[in-house]
């Protein structure tokens, strides 16, 4: 089983206390130092650092994700005054269902936040443009289907494949790299990234994806 932080594995989660964060913030502490990123990223790294602060957990929090495969795109809201908004939540977890089984299932809080803070973070210094997302929960079934690994952390809730467009696919890599806190895995001939709550680990994948993956199989 893949060691994240148990406060991640309950979804939603919101949190009491700073505890349920701790590892999305140290990622951002580590995007401050990231000060080569994607150019003169300086003030973006201090701005990023800044999110990591004492008010973290009553700062508004909201994502802006397309799901080409869906032809559907959200701008929510999921956090604000201190609590989860079940509305914007709810709208951003359809948006991560899996869409070869029409199932969805509840998405990490945790995950949501590292989104957040690499999506602030990045409206830093270019335009404000959605994180594309190509595989959010996936079932067992479908899992198997797209050649992905076992266990199935996707069926957790506690992982994406995604990438920005606009940014290539270094800029995308250095962009993740900032922010990991778990997985974080590489498709270049995709043009994709994985990024997940589990441990921390790396790979790269080479190839086409899997006939009927929605753009990762990991």
């Amino acid at each position: 089983m893949y060691d994240a932080h148990p406060a991640f594995f309950a979804v939603p989660t919101p949190p009491c206390s700073a505890a349920p964060h701790q590892r999305a913030r140290r990622g951002l502490l580590r995007a401050g130092a990231a000060i080569a990123l994607l150019g003169p990223a300086l003030a973006a790294a201090q701005h990023a650092a800044r999110l990591a602060g004492p008010g973290f957990g009553n700062r508004p929090r909201s994502l802006w994700v397309s799901r080409p495969q869906a032809q559907e795109s959200v701008r929510a809201v999921y956090w604000a005054d201190g609590r989860l908004l079940p509305d914007g939540y709810a709208q951003l977890t359809r948006l991560y269902r899996d869409l070869i089984a029409a199932a969805e299932h509840p998405i990490a809080v945790g995950l949501l936040d590292l989104n957040f803070a690499m999506q602030a973070y990045l409206y830093g210094f270019v335009r404000p443009r959605p994180l594309i997302l190509l595989s959010g929960y996936r079932t067992a079934a479908t899992n198997a289907r797209v050649g992905g690994v076992e266990p199935n952390i996707h069926g957790l809730g506690l992982a994406d494949d995604f990438r920005y467009e606009g940014l290539s696919l270094l800029e995308n890599v250095r962009l993740a790299r900032a922010f990991q806190v778990g997985g974080l895995g590489i498709y270049p001939e995709r043009g994709s990234l994985h990024k997940d709550l589990g441990r921390r680990r790396s790979w790269v994948t080479r190839g086409p994806a899997q006939p009927g993956s929605r753009g990762g199989a990991r």
